[in-house]
C-alpha cells in the first residue's frame, strides 16, 4: 500500500512552485503568515492565517456583541467536497488565500466514494474531443468514442434549454426541469466548458463520453467518467494508482487511499483504466494542496458571522471542534495527506473572511429533522444518508441551510426533493447500515459500519419476504427496489422521442395520454415507510425493515454470510427457528422499538401462499418465483432506505451568490453544490460548476 513518503511527487512540498520565496510575487501578505503554534503543517506559500495576537485585535459587531477572529484569509470555505474543494482551487488560481473547513477527518466528501460521472456539455472539450474521434492529450484513452458525433454536438444554448425545458415529465410523473431557477441554471450552462477544461487542468482525466446524468437533460449526451490507471506508483500528476491504492489487488480489502474500491473502466477509458470518486476527488485534493490552500479538518461550520444579524456583508463562520477518532484505537483519524493541514483544537474558532464565504457543506440528507419536511415518514432515524461511515454523524447535516436562514436567506427548490428516483430509495445492499456503497477493510472508517453488506441485485429480492418492525409484510418484494427513469440522454421513457428523437419545448412530451401511457413509478418504498401497529406517537416512526429467508434460499444464491459482507453489528442475525430470530432482532438492533409479534404468523402464511401457489396480498406470483421458508437456520438481514442526495436548499443568482428573502444578495456569502436549491441535476456536475462560479466571483468582492 501507498504512503505519504512512498511517493514524493505527490507530496506538493516538494514542488518548487511552492517556495516561500515565490510567496510575495503570488500578491499574498507575508505579514498574515502564520507563526505560531497554532498551525502544523502549512503548505508552503500559503500565508493565510494571522497570528493570534493580531486577530484578537480584529473585532466587529454582531448585533450587539463583538467578535473576536482567531483567523483571517480572504476567502473561507465551508466543505471540501466538490463544491469546495472546485471553489477553492479557482479562488486560489485568481490570488486569494483560501481556507478550507470541513467536518471529516479527510476531504473529499461523498465525492470520493461516488461514481465519479461527470456531466457538463455545452460543447465542453471531452465533447468536443470525442467528436473529432480524438485521445486525450497523454494519450491514455485508448478506446474509440461510444457515442456518435451528432450525439456530442452540444451548445450552451441547446443545454440551457434542456435544463428548463418546462415539457419533460419523467415516468413518476414529476417534472424534472420546469422548477429549475432560469438564472442558475443559464449561468451553469455557460460555465460547463470552463469548468471541465479546469478540471482537467487539475489533474483529472476523462473518459469517453456516455450517456448523460440524471437531471443533465435529454437532447445529448455529456457525461464522462474519471480515471486513473493501475502501475506501480500513486501519482496523481502521472496518472497512476497501484492495485493496492485503487482496493482491487484484493476483493475484500480496500484501502485509506480509495474507501470504496475502484471499478474497471476498459470499455470507456482502455485496459487498466480504474475508475470512482477516487479518481475525481484525490487529483482535485492533490492540486488544492499544491497550490496552497489550507484545511482545517475535524471543524465543524455552525454559524455565519454578519454585520448584523439581517443586515450588511458575512464576515466570516464560527466552527466548532468535530474530531473523529479511530473506531477500534480510538486515535485521532487524520487526512492521507497533510500537508496543509491547520491543527486547531479548540472548542470554537471565528474565522474571517476579508472577501468572501462560501458555503458548501453538503445537503440535508443525513438530519432527519430537516429532510422530514419534504417525506415526514424520513424522520425515521434508523434510515441515514450516503456514506455514513466515510463521512460520520456530521456528514449532509443541513448546516448551510440552517446558517444561511439564520441570516435571512432564502431557499429555493424545496419540492424538488420529490423528483428525483435516489434522492431517497431501497437499496440492494442488505446487512449493514451504511447501505449506499460497498465499502471494504482497509479503510480507516471500515469499523463504524462493520460489515459490506451483501448486494443482492434487484433479483435477489425474489429469495425472502420483507416484513416491518412487527414482522408483517407490506408490499411485493420483487418491486421494492424499483425505481423510475431518471431524465437523461439517450431517454428515459418518460419523452416520447428517445436519443436524438427527442424534441424539447414540446407539448406532447406531457400530453396526459402519453403520462397515462408511461407512468411506471411502483409505492414500494412509500408502503415500507407506512406507519403500522408499532408506529407510536409523536412521530409515528415506520421502523426498521428485514429480509427473512432459510438455509435453502443461501444455497440457491450462493450469498456470502460471512465477514466482512456480515458481522455481529445488529444488522444481521442467524436462528434456528423464527421465534429465536425475532427475539434477537428485538433484543440487539439499535432501532427496533417493538417486538417483531406478528413474524411467525407471516412466515406461515408465507409458506401457505407458497403451496397454493398464489400471493393473494401482494400478487407476487406475478413477477417472480416463490419459495418456502422452511430450513434452518433463519436470516434475517436489514434492507436500508438511503436518502442520497439533495436538491432544496439556499436560493443563490447566477454568480452563486446567496439571496435574502427580499430578493437581494446577501453580501460577501455564497454556496453551491447540494447547499442550494432551485437546480435538479444529479451528481457532480452541479457542484463543480457551481464551485468554479463561486471561486471566481468570490475575489471580486472588495476586502475588508
Amino acid at each position: 500500500m501507498a504512503t505519504k513518503g512512498d511517493h514524493p511527487s505527490n507530496d506538493p512540498s516538494n514542488d518548487p512552485s511552492n517556495d516561500p520565496k515565490l510567496e510575495d510575487e503570488r500578491g499574498l501578505n507575508r505579514r498574515d503568515f502564520v507563526k505560531t503554534g497554532v498551525a502544523a503543517g502549512l503548505g508552503a506559500g500559503a500565508g493565510a492565517l494571522v497570528e493570534p495576537g493580531e486577530a484578537q485585535a480584529q473585532v466587529s459587531a454582531t448585533g450587539a456583541e463583538q467578535t473576536v477572529w482567531d483567523y483571517e484569509v480572504d476567502v473561507v470555505i465551508a466543505g471540501g467536497g466538490c463544491a469546495g474543494l472546485t471553489a477553492a482551487i479557482r479562488a486560489r488560481d485568481l490570488g486569494a488565500s483560501v481556507l478550507v473547513v470541513d467536518q471529516n477527518f479527510d476531504l473529499g466528501g461523498r465525492m470520493l466514494h461516488s461514481g465519479a460521472l461527470v456531466s457538463l456539455g455545452g460543447a465542453d472539450p471531452v465533447q468536443l474531443r470525442d467528436m473529432k474521434g480524438e485521445s486525450d492529450d497523454e494519450g491514455l484513452v485508448t478506446v474509440d468514442p461510444l457515442e456518435n458525433p451528432e450525439e456530442l454536438d452540444d451548445s450552451v444554448d441547446l443545454l440551457f434549454t434542456d435544463l428548463t425545458d418546462w415539457s419533460v415529465v419523467d415516468p413518476k410523473a414529476q417534472s424534472p426541469y420546469r422548477y429549475n431557477e432560469r438564472e442558475l441554471a443559464r449561468s451553469w450552462a455557460e460555465n460547463c466548458p470552463a469548468t471541465r477544461q479546469f478540471l482537467m487542468d487539475n489533474y483529472v482525466r476523462f473518459a469517453r463520453i456516455s450517456g448523460t446524468h440524471g437531471g443533465g437533460g435529454l437532447s445529448r449526451a455529456r457525461a464522462a467518467q474519471c480515471f486513473l490507471m493501475l502501475g506501480d506508483r500513486t501519482d496523481m500528476k502521472a496518472g497512476t494508482i497501484t492495485a493496492e491504492d485503487a482496493g482491487v489487488a484484493d476483493p475484500e480489502r480496500t484501502s485509506a487511499f480509495a474507501p470504496v474500491q475502484m471499478t474497471n473502466a476498459t470499455r470507456t477509458a482502455g485496459p487498466n483504466a480504474v475508475s470512482n470518486g477516487v479518481a475525481l476527488a484525490r487529483p482535485l485534493e492533490f492540486s488544492a494542496r499544491e497550490k496552497g490552500v489550507e484545511f482545517m479538518l475535524h471543524r465543524s461550520f455552525d454559524e455565519l458571522v454578519r454585520e448584523q444579524p439581517s443586515t450588511g456583508k458575512v464576515l466570516g463562520i464560527t466552527a466548532h471542534y468535530s474530531p473523529r477518532q479511530h473506531p477500534e484505537t480510538g486515535e485521532l483519524l487524520q487526512s492521507y495527506w497533510q500537508n496543509g493541514n491547520v491543527d486547531e483544537r479548540r472548542e470554537t474558532v471565528n474565522i474571517r473572511a476579508r472577501q468572501a464565504v462560501i458555503l458548501a457543506s453538503g445537503g440535508h440528507g443525513g438530519n432527519p429533522e430537516v429532510r422530514s419536511m419534504f417525506y415526514p415518514a424520513l424522520r425515521e432515524p434508523a434510515f441515514p444518508t450516503s456514506g455514513l461511515a466515510l463521512q460520520g454523524p456530521g456528514g449532509q447535516d443541513a448546516s448551510a441551510l440552517i446558517a444561511g436562514l439564520r441570516v435571512g436567506a432564502n431557499l429555493a427548490g424545496m419540492q424538488q426533493n420529490l423528483s428525483y428516483g435516489t434522492t431517497f430509495h431501497i437499496t440492494t445492499r442488505l446487512g449493514t447500515r451504511d447501505a449506499y456503497t460497498s465499502m471494504m477493510p482497509g479503510h480507516p472508517t471500515f469499523g463504524f459500519r462493520a460489515s459490506a453488506g451483501v448486494n443482492v441485485g434487484n433479483t435477489g429480492f425474489e429469495e425472502f419476504i420483507a416484513v416491518n418492525q412487527v414482522g408483517k409484510r407490506f408490499f411485493s418484494e420483487v418491486r421494492l427496489p424499483a425505481r423510475p427513469g431518471l431524465n437523461r440522454y439517450p431517454g428515459d421513457r418518460g419523452a416520447p422521442g428517445r436519443g436524438l428523437a427527442h424534441t424539447p419545448l414540446d407539448w406532447r412530451n406531457c400530453r396526459k395520454e402519453w403520462v397515462r401511457e408511461m407512468y411506471n413509478y411502483d409505492h414500494g418504498l412509500d408502503a415500507a415507510l407506512a406507519i403500522n401497529e408499532g408506529s407510536e406517537a409523536p412521530d409515528y416512526y415506520s421502523g426498521p425493515l428485514w429480509a427473512v429467508f432459510d438455509q435453502d434460499a443461501v444455497e440457491r444464491t450462493g450469498w456470502e454470510l460471512r465477514y466482512p459482507y456480515v458481522s455481529d453489528n445488529g444488522y444481521f442475525f442467524q436462528a434456528d427457528t423464527i421465534e429465536e430470530l425475532a427475539q434477537k432482532i428485538e433484543a440487539d438492533h439499535e432501532f427496533q422499538r417493538v417486538p417483531l409479534s406478528y413474524l411467525v404468523d407471516t412466515v406461515a402464511t408465507w409458506n401457505g401462499y407458497v403451496e397454493d401457489g398464489a400471493d393473494p396480498e401482494f400478487e407476487r406470483h406475478e413477477d417472480a418465483p416463490m419459495n418456502r421458508i422452511a430450513t434452518p437456520p433463519f436470516y434475517a438481514l436489514s434492507i436500508m432506505v438511503i436518502w442520497h442526495d439533495s436538491y432544496g436548499g439556499l436560493r443563490v443568482n447566477g454568480r452563486q451568490q446567496v439571496v435574502d428573502m427580499q430578493g437581494q444578495v446577501i453580501p460577501g456569502l455564497y454556496a453551491g453544490g447540494e447547499a442550494v436549491g432551485g437546480f435538479n441535476k444529479h451528481g457532480l456536475g452541479k457542484g463543480h460548476v457551481h464551485g468554479y462560479i463561486a471561486g471566481t466571483q468570490a475575489v471580486e468582492e472588495p476586502s475588508s
